[in-house]
């Protein structure tokens, strides 16, 4: 009876050492661990009920044997023998496309990962920034992440980095998405130069280059448009005229003194002159002032600064520049030269008498009372004599007092040492022991002691 129990304890452990040392290499637990049963055949010491004849003896009334009666019975009695016996055990395995490495199942992919690593039968799961079936593709550009399957949302031309996803702006953007252009005043890459442009100009984010307002130009807008040139780029030409400047931003002509107008076209109006013909002119007599300058332009008949005078006696016309031709002591007009005569002339030059020769008077009734040698004319009104040079007197009958000669004994004489003045040439005639000296063209009386 022991030996049996021994003996069916013995194969319980055989059997599961065998599903422990089938176990134990694999864990069941991995979802990728496939298992079945199988059988297979052991050979054991089994023990059995062997049958036998047992005779035995009981009472009965049987006399001849002493109420002894014999009996039989079927009996059994434990008996060993060897047998094979079916068994069962659970047999692990990896799942198809998988393999073993230590007690784990690893999947197995035919082409190797290059960028990624193996995470089912023949599917590699890429890094970052790689894609196609054994992750040897990098990402393009418009794609980033495992298997390049996140779409980059950067614009203007941004770089997008194909492990994270962040864009990398070009020159000039700024934002997560690089949608937005450089703050003003910075440019270039990250935004981070500084603008060099003046005077209201703009700064390509890009690159840099400045954008001039209207009414500048230069590399960095530093300078107003040229002389002639105005607005946006300096290329509108200045309308402005007679030396008139434009405005360089809108255009507008700033004239000269003396001009006005939305070109600078007119001329200041009468009486006024100056910037702005801001200035009242201050000409007389209809003089005209020169709209730039202001200086009087004078009527016929006036001269001076103001046009204030009138020609001197003899003169006439613009500027004073004529002379008169008037006679018999007649005046002519400044403005014309018209001559105005004198009481008892007549003709444009008053050089007719209206009385005949020898006669005076309102009727010309009267002699002249002249000598007639000595005297130029007679006035025909009044009857006074003009003198030929040399003579005096009323009636022209004695020669010009001493040390005067020439028309009506008005010039000096010269004369010296008692010399005598002619009384119409005043040249002079010396007294004894003199003579005349020749002195840049005038005759001066030697005395005798003066050198030869």
């Amino acid at each position: 009876m022991v030996f049996s129990l021994l003996a069916e304890l013995m194969v319980k452990m055989f059997f599961l050492s065998s599903l422990l040392q089938t176990t134990l290499s694999l864990n069941p637990d991995d979802p990728n661990v496939c298992s079945h049963w199988e059988s297979y055949a052991v050979t054991v010491q089994e023990s059995y009920a062997h049958p036998f004849d047992q005779i035995y003896y009981t009472r009965c009334t049987d006399i001849l044997n002493w109420f002894k009666c014999t009996r039989h019975r079927i009996s059994y009695k434990t008996a060993y023998r060897r047998g094979l016996r079916t068994m069962y055990r659970r047999r692990s395995q990896c799942c198809p496309g998988y393999y073993e490495n230590g007690d784990v199942c690893i999947p197995l992919c035919t082409e190797e990962c290059v960028h990624g690593r193996c995470v089912s039968p023949d599917t590699c799961h890429c890094e970052p920034g790689w894609g196609g079936t054994d992750c040897s593709s990098g990402c393009d550009s418009d794609h980033w992440g495992p298997h390049c399957s996140n779409r980059c949302q950067c614009q203007n031309g941004a770089l997008c980095n194909p492990i994270t996803g962040a864009c990398v702006c070009a020159d000039g953007y700024r934002g997560w998405r690089c949608e937005d252009f450089c703050e003003p005043g910075t440019h270039g890459k990250g935004c981070q130069l500084p603008c060099q442009c003046h005077n209201g100009a703009t700064c390509d984010p890009r690159t840099g280059e400045c954008h001039c307002a209207p009414g500048y130009t230069g590399v960095y807008c530093e300078e107003q448009c040229p002389p002639g040139s105005h607005g946006a780029h300096c290329e509108l030409r200045c309308p402005c005229q007679n030396g008139g400047t434009c405005h360089h931003i809108t255009g507008e002509c700033a004239c000269p003194p003396g001009w006005t107008g939305v070109v600078c076209a007119q001329p200041c109006p009468p009486g006024t002159f100056g910037i702005n013909c801001s200035q009242n002119c201050p000409c007389h007599h209809g003089g005209q002032c020169d709209h730039v300058t202001g200086r009087c332009q004078c009527a016929a008949g006036y001269m001076g600064d103001r046009c204030q005078e009138e020609c001197p006696i003899g003169t006439f016309g613009f500027q004073c520049s004529q002379r008169c031709d008037c006679h018999n002591g007649a005046q002519c007009s400044p403005a014309s030269g018209a001559c105005v005569c004198d009481p008892g002339y007549k003709g444009p030059r008053c050089q007719e008498r209206l009385c005949p020769e020898g006669l005076h008077g309102p009727q010309c009734t009267k002699p002249c009372p002249c000598n007639a040698t000595n005297t130029i004319s007679c006035h025909p009104v009044s009857g006074a004599c003009t003198c030929h040079a040399g003579w005096a007197s009323p009636h022209c009958n004695d020669s010009c007092p001493a040390g005067s000669y020439g028309e009506g004994c008005r010039l000096v004489c010269a004369c010296q040492n008692g010399a005598d003045c002619h009384s119409i040439t005043g040249s002079c005639t010396c007294a004894p022991g003199f003579m005349v000296r020749e002195n840049k063209g005038r005759r001066t009386p030697l005395s005798p002691h003066s050198e030869h």
